[in-house]
């Protein structure tokens, strides 16, 4: 992402680590699965060669599941949400070579949603944002944000001084 010039990043926003936890969750749980047949095996007599076997196996499915946990861990760090003096920047990956790149104006936010469902989301405290900028078509949205409000809190402090900025610029600073 290039910044325009006086552009600064104010912060940037990321999913709750809970959706990479429970992302991965299931991977592990597959992983440790090899390790529970090698050590069922030792209860059977097995040859040399089939055992040899058994220890390529395990280790090939430990590596599948080792790279789909690298997919699952760059798409989780590499969607994020920008915000900048200017402008929100939304990055949305999707797989390994696959990324939407949306922006829009900061001053021209209009309103900021919050969805916070479920037991886990409000222990947890995460949710969805919603925001919808002035004359578009679609709804920006990013899902399980960490402490939502505080997130809707500093985007409208970031917008007021954008509208602000753009304000003093229109009317030559008076």
């Amino acid at each position: 992402m290039v910044l325009k010039e006086g552009e600064k990043i104010a912060f940037e926003i990321r999913r709750h680590w809970y959706v990479l936890a429970s992302e991965s969750s299931l991977i592990v749980l597959l992983a440790l699965l090899p390790f529970i047949l090698l050590a069922l095996s030792g209860t059977l007599e097995l040859t040399d060669q089939s055992m040899l076997v058994v220890v390529f196996t395990s280790a090939a499915w430990l590596m599948l599941l080792w790279g789909t946990f690298f997919v699952v861990w760059t798409n989780y760090y590499l969607d994020v949400w920008v915000v900048t003096t200017h402008r929100i920047v939304d990055i949305e990956q999707f797989g390994l070579f696959s990324r939407d790149v949306s922006e829009f104006r900061l001053d021209r936010v209009q309103d900021i949603t919050i969805e916070v469902k479920g037991v886990l989301p409000t222990l947890l405290n995460f949710g969805d944002l919603h925001v919808q900028t002035a004359g578009m078509m679609r709804e920006l949205k990013i899902k399980h944000v960490h402490d939502p409000y505080e997130v809707k809190n500093r985007i409208i402090r970031e917008h007021d001084k954008a509208v602000q900025k753009a304000h003093d610029h229109n009317h030559g600073g008076l």
